[in-house]
C-alpha cells in the first residue's frame, strides 16, 4: 500500500500521544503525567502521521534542537516518538513516516537529523549512523579520594525548582555549545524535566538541584540528581542518581563531581547517561572505585547536506581529500567531495573527480563528531580507501578533544 503520512491537526494530539503511549509500552492510554508531558514539547507543525482508514497506524515527529559541532552548531531535525501500531508493523508505515520527516527536514533548510533509538537495529537503513555514545556508571564513594583538585573558583549552592527555572537554562548555554554532540533546550523542554512526575524515579526521591556559579556569580554548571535506598553492601546508605547534568568546562565538572561525590550517607553514584570518557576515572587515586555498567548507542546522525556538514565544523589538523558518499534512499544527498580542512576552517565541495575514499552516508554520520575514527571503520570493512594514506589522514583530522557526548534523551 502506497502509504500517505500528513501533519495532524491539533485536535488529534491526545490521539497521537496514546498511539504512542501503545508502542512504547506504557499502555493502550498515556498516563497522565506522560500526556502533560509530551503537550508540552510537541511541535504540531512538525508531527505526521499515517492513516488507515478511520485508524491512525503510526506517527512520527520532530524536535526542533541545535546541535555542537567542533567549534559550531547547526540546526537539526531531532526525530522523535517515531512508532506503528502492532496490527501495521512490517507493512511499510515506519519507512514512509520516516521519509517524510527526512523531507520536512529538508525544506526548513536542516543540514542533517538526529535521533536516540530504543532499538538498535532500525535506523541504519534509513541513513543514521551512531554519533556519540553513553555509559552507565558506577562509583564507589567509599574509595573516590583524588589525586588531584583541579575544581573551579566559584560556589556550589543548592536551589529551588522555582530558581532553577533561570539557572539551568543559562548554565546550559555555556554547556551544550561546548560539547559536540549535545543539544539546545527550549523554554518547553525545561517545563517538561521540571515536571520529575513519581513514576519516572522508580522509587527514588524527587530531584535535587546543585548549581555551580564563578566569581561573578554567573551560573556554569549543574547537576540534578535523586536519592534512592542502597541494596546489597549500600543497605542502609543510598543510592546517588545523576539524571541530568551541565559544566561549561572540567573545572566546573571537576567541582560538581566532587560535591555529588560527598553527599552524606551515600555509599555509591549512579550516572545512567555519562560520558564515555569521564576525565575523572584518571584522577582517582583507586581508579577500579569507578565501574562501566553498560555501554550504549545514544546519538544518531543522518546527513541530508554533506558540503554543509563538513565546511561547519573545525578540525584538528590540515589536509583533506575527496569522499565519495553513498546515499541508496537519498541519492541527491550523495556524490563525491573535496574536503580541505583545518583547525580554523574547512571548505568542501562537491567534485567529479575520482574518490579517494567511499563509504555510506550512515558512516559518515557516526565520523562527523569524531565519535570513531576512519581507521576503526576501515578495520570493520565499512569503508574503502582508494588512495593510500586517506584514511590515516581524514583520521587525524576528524581527531576529537574528547569524545562526542549527548546527555539529552528526546
Amino acid at each position: 500500500m502506497d502509504w500517505k503520512p500528513r501533519l495532524i491537526n491539533p485536535s488529534e494530539l491526545d490521539t497521537v500521544i496514546d498511539l504512542s503511549a501503545t508502542v512504547f509500552g506504557e499502555g493502550p492510554t498515556a498516563p497522565d503525567f506522560r500526556r502533560q508531558e509530551l503537550k508540552m514539547l510537541y511541535e504540531v507543525d512538525r508531527t505526521f502521521v499515517v492513516d488507515d482508514g478511520d485508524t491512525i497506524a503510526g506517527t512520527g515527529a520532530h524536535f526542533t534542537f541545535d546541535l555542537a559541532l567542533p567549534g559550531a552548531m547547526l540546526p537539526m531535525g531531532a526525530v522523535t516518538e517515531v512508532g506503528v501500531l502492532p496490527t501495521h508493523r512490517r507493512r511499510g508505515v515506519l519507512t514512509a513516516i520516516m521519509t517524510a520527516l527526512l523531507d520536512q527536514a529538508v525544506e526548513r533548510d536542516e543540514p542533517l537529523a538526529g535521533l536516540t533509538a530504543s532499538e538498535g537495529a532500525i535506523y541504519r537503513r534509513y541513513g543514521f549512523g551512531v554519533a556519540a555514545r553513553r555509559k552507565t556508571l558506577v562509583i564507589d564513594t567509599t574509595r573516590s579520594a583524588e589525586l588531584v583538585d583541579i575544581a573551579a573558583p566559584g560556589r556550589l549552592r543548592m536551589v529551588t525548582e522555582a530558581e532553577a527555572a533561570k539557572l539551568l537554562p543559562a548554565a546550559w548555554d555555556l554547556h551544550w555549545r561546548a560539547t559536540p554532540g549535545e543539544v539546545s533546550r527550549n523554554a518547553a523542554w525545561w517545563e517538561g524535566l521540571a515536571l520529575d512526575p513519581e513514576a519516572d524515579r522508580d522509587g527514588a526521591s524527587s530531584r535535587y538541584l546543585v548549581v555551580h556559579e564563578d566569581e561573578a556569580g554567573t551560573p556554569d554548571g549543574f547537576a540534578a540528581y535523586r536519592l534512592k535506598d542502597g541494596e546489597g553492601a549500600a543497605a542502609g546508605y543510598f543510592e546517588l542518581q545523576v539524571v541530568d547534568f551541565a559544566a561549561a568546562d572540567e573545572r566546573v565538572e571537576a567541582a560538581l563531581l566532587r560535591y555529588l561525590l560527598d553527599v552524606d550517607l551515600v555509599r555509591q553514584l549512579k550516572w545512567w547517561s555519562g560520558p564515555t570518557d569521564l576525565s575523572l576515572r584518571w584522577r582517582l587515586a583507586d581508579s577500579r572505585a569507578l565501574q562501566v555498567q553498560r555501554e550504549i548507542d545514544h546519538l544518531w546522525l543522518r546527513l541530508l547536506d554533506v558540503p554543509r556538514c563538513l565546511t561547519a565544523r573545525t578540525y584538528a589538523a590540515d589536509g583533506g581529500g575527496v569522499v565519495e558518499v553513498v546515499d541508496q534512499r537519498r541519492p541527491e544527498v550523495g556524490g563525491r567531495f573535496a574536503l580541505d580542512a583545518g583547525p580554523d576552517g574547512a571548505d568542501c565541495v562537491r567534485v567529479t573527480v575520482e574518490p579517494d575514499v567511499t563509504l555510506d552516508v550512515a558512516d559518515l554520520g557516526a565520523l562527523l563528531l569524531g565519535g570513531v575514527s576512519w581507521t576503526a571503520l576501515q578495520r570493520a570493512g565499512l569503508l574503502e580507501e582508494h588512495a593510500a594514506g586517506t584514511v590515516d589522514r581524514l583520521a587525524a583530522l576528524f581527531r576529537p578533544h574528547r569524545a562526542p557526548y549527548c546527555g539529552t534523551g528526546f
